[in-house]
C-alpha cells in the first residue's frame, strides 16, 4: 500500500472538498437569502437572493478546518491502522503539526470571507469568534518553536489536549449559524461526520486510552554515560516483555522523574533480548543530564511500539543508512538484525569524541561481510554530502537518514538530484512537538 505522505495527504484533503462541493453546487436549486449579513473587507447584503461567492469560498474553508481538524484527533489517537496509512508514528505527528498550522491560516480565511448574519441575534456567533480565538492561541503555543522551548512538556500536552474543548465549541458554532453547508446534502454529511469522529477521536485520546492501552513495566537495570550529554540504560521487563522490530521506538514515562510525562526513544536493542537498550543525548530539559535523574531499580513503563523505520517496510536489499548524532540510535539495533542486506552504515559527528559507539559498530561490520561502517567527522571533512557516500548507482539503493533537520533536508535533495526515487528514501523524525 502507498503510504499516504503530506505530499498526497494535502492534495486529497483538498481534492475531495473541492468534488463534494462542485456537485453540490452544481445540482443546488434552493433559494438562499441574504437577509442582512456582512463581511470584514467586501461589504454587506441585504435581501440578497443566490449565492454570493464570498459565502462559498468562506465556508469552503470552514469545512477544510473541520475535517483537517477532525484528522488530526484521529492521528493523535496513535491507533495502528492510522500509523499504517500514513506510514509511521513519525511522519503521523509531522502531517499533524503542519495540518494545524494550515488549519488555522484556513480558519482566519473563513473569518475574513464568510457573511455574518446580521438579522437575528444567534449564541453560536459569539462562540464561532472564541473558538477562532483560542484554537489560533492553542496552535500557535503549540507550534511556534520559542513557545515550545519555553513551556514544559507536560504543560505543552496538557494545553494541547485542550484543542479538542476549542473544537467542540467550533463545531457547535457550524451547528448553530446560518450556513450555506446545511443547504448541500454530499458535504453536510461529509463535514458534520467528519466532525463527529473528530469529537469522538479526541475524547477516545483524552479520557479513554490509558484504559484500552496498558503500559508494560520495566525496571533501570543499569545506567551509565557515553560521553558528557549522552547515557544509555538498560531495562529489565518485570513481566512481559515488549515485542518490537529493529529500528522502531517507544513511548517511555519514568515516575521518577514524572509520573505522567511520556518521552519517545529509538529502542537500541535487538528484538531478539529480553532488556531494552535505550541511548539517549540530552536535548531539553526532560533528558538533560538524565543519567543524574534516574539510578537503578527506578521502573519504567513503556509503550509502544511504534514507527516503520524498519526492514519490513524497505523495498531493496542494497542499503546506505546515514545517521547523524544520536541519529545512530535505530541503527544500533538495526545492524544487529541484518541478514541477506548488504549494508553501508556512514555516522556523520562533529568530533571522534561523539562517536561513542564505535567500537561496538565496528566489531559487528568485521563479524558480517555484508555490513560495511564508517564515522564521518565534519570538523576535519566538511558536511557530508551525496558526492561523499561513494556509491556510483545510486538507484540501485535504499537510503535510510536518521538525523538533525538540516542533514536529511540537504541529503535528500541531493540524492533526488542524483536519480534516487522518494520511496527510496527512509527518513525519522526527531520531535514530535
Amino acid at each position: 500500500m502507498r503510504i499516504l505522505k503530506q505530499e498526497i495527504y494535502f492534495p486529497i484533503i483538498i481534492g475531495i472538498h473541492l468534488l463534494f462541493w462542485a456537485i453540490d453546487l452544481y445540482f443546488f436549486k434552493g433559494a438562499f437569502l441574504e437577509e442582512s449579513s456582512d463581511t470584514l473587507l467586501f461589504g454587506t447584503y441585504t435581501n440578497t437572493t443566490g449565492i454570493n461567492i464570498n459565502r462559498i469560498i468562506g465556508e469552503i474553508f470552514s469545512s477544510w478546518v473541520v475535517t483537517v481538524f477532525a484528522a488530526n484527533f484521529l492521528m493523535a489517537t496513535r491507533a495502528r491502522w492510522v500509523e499504517r496509512l500514513f506510514g509511521g508514528l513519525d511522519k503521523m505527528y509531522l502531517i499533524h503539526r503542519r495540518s494545524a498550522i494550515i488549519a488555522v491560516c484556513l480558519l482566519i480565511l473563513h473569518f475574513v470571507f464568510v457573511p455574518r448574519d446580521l438579522s437575528e441575534f444567534n449564541p453560536g456567533k459569539p462562540l464561532g469568534f472564541y473558538a477562532l480565538i483560542l484554537i489560533l492561541l492553542g496552535v500557535i503555543i503549540s507550534a511556534v518553536p520559542f513557545f515550545k522551548k519555553k513551556i514544559a512538556y507536560n504543560k505543552w500536552i496538557n494545553i494541547h489536549k485542550l484543542m479538542g474543548v476549542f473544537y467542540v465549541m467550533a463545531v457547535m458554532h457550524g451547528f448553530m449559524v446560518f450556513s450555506l453547508i446545511k443547504e448541500l446534502p454530499i458535504t453536510r454529511v461529509y463535514v458534520f461526520g467528519m466532525s463527529i469522529l473528530g469529537i469522538a477521536a479526541w475524547i477516545y485520546r483524552v479520557f479513554l486510552y490509558n484504559l484500552f492501552n496498558k503500559k508494560l513495566n520495566y525496571s533501570i537495570s543499569s545506567i551509565k554515560s557515553l560521553d558528557a550529554k549522552t547515557a544509555e540504560l538498560i531495562l529489565k521487563p518485570a513481566n512481559k516483555v515488549l515485542n518490537f522490530a529493529a529500528g522502531q521506538f517507544a513511548f517511555f514515562t519514568f515516575p521518577s522523574i514524572s509520573k505522567r510525562e511520556q518521552h519517545p526513544f529509538t529502542i537500541s536493542s535487538h528484538p531478539s533480548d529480553e532488556n531494552l537498550r535505550l541511548v539517549i543525548k540530552g536535548l531539553g530539559d526532560y533528558t538533560d543530564n538524565i543519567a543524574d535523574k534516574l539510578k537503578a531499580g527506578d521502573l519504567a513503563k513503556v509503550e509502544g511500539p511504534f514507527g516503520h523505520f524498519t526492514n519490513q517496510h524497505i523495498s531493496k536489499n542494497d542499503q546506505v543508512w546515514i545517521a547523524g548524532g544520536i541519529g545512530i540510535t535505530p541503527f544500533l539495533s538495526l545492524a544487529n538484525d541484518i541478514t541477506d542486506q548488504k549494508v553501508k552504515l556512514i555516522w556523520c559527528v562533529s568530533d571522534h569524541s561523539e562517536a561513542n559507539c564505535k567500537s561496538e559498530l565496528k566489531l559487528l561490520a568485521d563479524q558480517n561481510s555484508n555490513f560495511e561502517f564508517s564515522v564521518w567527522v565534519s570538523n576535519d571533512k566538511g558536511f557530508i554530502t551525496a558526492d561523499g557516500l561513494g556509491i556510483a548507482n545510486f538507484k540501485k539503493y535504499a537510503f535510510l537518514i536518521c538525523g538533525p533537520e538540516a542533514l536529511k533536508k540537504s541529503l535528500i535533495k541531493q540524492l533526488k538530484i542524483k536519480g534516487v526515487n522518494q520511496y527510496d528514501i527512509y527518513d525519522e523524525e526527531f520531535s514530535f512537538r
